[in-house]
């Protein structure tokens, strides 16, 4: 878990951000950063419902948490974790590309969406 502690102390990532947020445009978060690095930000979704891996630890720093794998709100998507990349990286192409693009990639990867 290292890893989501230093994104969280980035002084660097902590601009990008907050100027992606800011400026309603996508950014992302997947396994223990959404709660480690987002939540102690304040960059998620107010209402609620951003997804983590599944820890209590974790689950405890989000607005009731979904148990969905991806969750898109607005220009904020989160995942899980591991298991879920693949699907959060699909989810990421169509935010960014359409979906079109999306299914086409995914297709080729022999990816069951």
């Amino acid at each position: 878990m290292p890893g989501a502690t230093h994104l969280r102390d980035s002084k660097a990532l902590d601009t990008l951000l907050k100027h992606q947020s800011s400026h309603q445009k996508k950014y992302a978060a997947v396994c223990a950063s959404p709660a480690v690095v987002l939540a102690s930000k304040g960059l998620l979704s107010e209402e609620g419902g951003s997804t983590c891996y599944p820890a209590p630890v974790f689950r405890s720093a989000l607005k009731e948490p979904s148990d969905a794998s991806v969750v898109v709100q607005d220009n904020l998507i989160t995942s899980q974790g591991p298991g879920t990349s693949l699907k959060f990286a699909i989810q990421l192409g169509e935010e960014l590309f359409g979906k079109e693009a999306a299914e086409k990639i995914a297709k080729e990867m022999l990816v069951d969406l």
